[in-house]
């Protein structure tokens, strides 16, 4: 399995569309285990920081998409998904792209690149699941090649734990801390 840096995470819902409020249908929620060595960033449960301040881990939700999920993440990584500070400023190099297979999803793709975020160089992961029409970020950065190792282990299992579930529109599933 490729994963330069094998990344973490997930679970997040959306906003219930509109046609989902009419049949009573149900949204994909992105499961996954609790990464070890990282805690929750702000009580969201969408971000984690490592114990060692040298990486971080953002999960974002499952939002409508309609296009070509490869092209599209390719063209432009969904930056504009990602919170402003934690854009990439400035690749240092071009993104290596490699498919991952995550349970319950219809495709996974990953990228992983070096980055100047805030003026420092930084390593980069950032995954798009799809399932249902709508696509879930996993966003992960480390302070350095060597943060990035040393947080490897945490990333691969969040990685291969991956698993998307049908939930419920009003049940929203978070790991236990």
């Amino acid at each position: 399995m490729c994963l330069r840096a094998c990344l973490l995470i997930v679970l997040t819902l959306p906003a219930l569309s509109a046609s989902d409020a009419q049949t009573g249908g149900t949204t994909p929620a992105l499961q996954y285990d609790r990464p070890s060595g990282f805690s929750r960033g702000n009580g969201d449960g969408q971000s984690w920081i490592a114990d060692s301040l040298d990486g971080v881990i953002h999960v974002y939700p499952f939002r409508p998409f309609h296009g070509d999920l490869a092209g599209e993440f390719r063209r432009t990584l969904f930056r504009d998904w990602i919170s402003a500070p934690y854009q990439e400023d400035k690749r240092l190099d071009q993104p290596t792209f490699s498919s991952l297979k995550v349970k319950g999803a219809e495709a996974a793709i990953a990228a992983s690149f070096k980055n100047f975020n805030g003026g420092a160089p930084r390593e980069h992961l950032r995954v798009a699941v799809l399932a249902s029409g709508r696509v879930a970020l996993v966003d992960i950065s480390a302070n350095s090649p060597h943060a990035f190792e040393r947080n490897r282990a945490s990333f691969s299992r969040l990685l291969n734990s991956l698993h998307v579930v049908e939930s419920e529109p009003s049940a929203a599933r978070i790991p236990p801390r």
